[in-house]
C-alpha cells in the first residue's frame, strides 16, 4: 500500500482497518492473526509500520499477544444491540432486480472453497466443506460501486458459470437454480475499506464504506447462499420507508 498524502498517519490507517476486521469477527478467536510480516506484506509496508498498528490494538484490550504463540483476538468482543424489522421478502427482491438493471458487472473470481468460519457459523455447515465463491464489483456510470462476495451450497451454485456471473443478477441465477427464497436476514453495518477492498473499489484504504450482510433461506429454512457486500460510501444511499397498514402494523419499503 503506497504512502498517500493523509493527515492520518499511515500505522493509524491499518489500524483501523484490523480494528474494524477484529470487532467484526474477521479473526475468529483461538485462531493466531497473520504475523507482522504476514501484514506488512498484505499491506505493502514495514513491519516496524504493522507493529505500532498491533500495539494499538493491544493497549485497548482488544487482542492478546504472546510470544511465542501469536496475536490472539479477545473472546466476547461483540456487545452491539441489533433488533430485527421484519418485511416482506419480495420488496427486497425487487430491490436487488433493479439495482442489476441499473450497474454493470464485473467478475474477479469465481471458485471452490473452505469458507470463513463466520460464513460456516451462518450457513450451519462444517468448516470442511467447500463452498462456491463468487466476488464481483458493480459499476455505477463506469466506477466501481460495491464488491460483493457470495458463498453458496455447491447444490446450487455449482454449475455457475464466469459468463453467468458477468451478465446475470445473483438472486436470479439462484432461483433459475431451483432454489426457493422464503426468508432472507439483512445486517447493515458501517465499516472501513481494507487493501482488497481499496484495489477494487478505488478508494484509500480506511476509507469508509457501507457493508451489508445478506443470508438466503430456502423453503425448508435452510440457509443456502450467503452474501457480504461493500459499497462506497459517497455513492451509496440506503432509504427506509416505513408504513401502517390498516391492523396498525408497520410495512416496510426499501429503496
Amino acid at each position: 500500500m503506497a504512502e498517500a498524502p493523509s493527515p492520518t498517519p499511515l500505522y493509524h490507517r491499518i489500524y483501523s482497518v484490523l480494528r474494524e476486521r477484529v470487532v467484526n469477527g474477521y479473526y475468529p478467536p483461538g485462531v493466531p492473526m497473520p504475523s507482522e510480516a504476514e501484514l506488512a506484506e498484505s499491506f505493502a509496508v514495514s513491519r516496524i509500520t504493522t507493529r505500532k498498528a498491533m500495539e494499538m490494538l493491544r493497549s485497548e484490550a482488544l487482542v492478546i499477544r504472546s510470544r511465542g504463540r501469536g496475536t490472539f483476538v479477545k473472546e466476547k468482543l461483540n456487545t452491539s444491540i441489533s433488533r430485527p424489522v421484519v418485511s416482506d421478502v419480495t420488496g427486497l427482491l425487487n430491490y436487488l432486480n433493479a439495482i442489476g438493471r441499473s450497474t454493470r458487472l464485473k467478475v474477479i473470481s469465481l471458485d471452490r472453497g473452505e469458507a470463513p468460519p463466520r460464513i460456516c457459523a451462518q450457513m450451519q455447515v462444517s468448516p470442511q466443506v467447500e463452498l462456491v465463491r463468487a466476488v464481483r464489483v458493480r459499476e455505477l456510470d463506469g466506477a466501481p460501486y460495491s464488491l460483493s462476495t457470495s458463498y453458496l451450497l455447491p447444490e446450487i451454485g455449482g454449475a455457475f458459470r464466469k459468463q453467468d456471473l458477468a451478465s446475470t443478477a445473483m438472486i436470479d441465477l439462484v432461483q433459475k437454480a431451483g432454489a426457493s427464497v422464503e426468508q432472507v436476514e439483512q445486517v447493515l453495518t458501517a465499516t472501513l475499506a481494507d487493501e482488497t477492498a481499496a484495489l477494487h473499489l478505488s478508494v484509500p484504504v480506511g476509507a469508509p464504506l457501507m457493508r451489508v450482510n445478506r443470508l438466503f433461506f430456502n423453503a425448508g429454512m435452510v440457509p443456502f447462499y450467503a452474501a457480504e457486500i461493500l459499497y462506497r460510501a459517497d455513492l451509496y444511499e440506503y432509504r427506509l420507508t416505513l408504513k401502517r397498514d390498516a391492523s396498525k402494523e408497520f410495512l416496510l419499503d426499501q429503496s
